[in-house]
């Protein structure tokens, strides 16, 4: 494997990293964040679809703040014919 220089550091890092990324530094001194993942689940009734969201750490952090209130105010489905599932989540608006 070829190696270049990290801009910052010196150190050996992949060309790879370089030409197919465009990233300048090695791993140790990015100040890239990982990447995260949401589930989402999409349509209503017999047509829905799970699909994943790929997004960074900061938008994921911004997710969770958005939404973790609503995992609190889940109770079980009183209604028979409940095509969603047996739960419902209460709208608090």
């Amino acid at each position: 494997m070829e190696m270049i220089k990290c801009i910052k550091c010196k150190n050996d890092m992949p060309k790879l990293r370089l030409e197919k990324f465009g990233y300048k530094k090695c791993v140790n001194c990015s100040d890239v964040s990982s990447y995260r993942a949401i589930n989402t689940t999409n349509g209503t009734g017999d047509h829905t679809w799970n699909d994943i969201q790929i997004v960074t750490q900061e938008q994921y952090d911004q997710y969770q703040g958005q939404h973790s209130s609503n995992f609190d105010k889940i109770e079980e489905s009183k209604e028979d014919n409940n095509l969603q599932g047996p739960l419902t989540i209460i709208k608090t608006d």
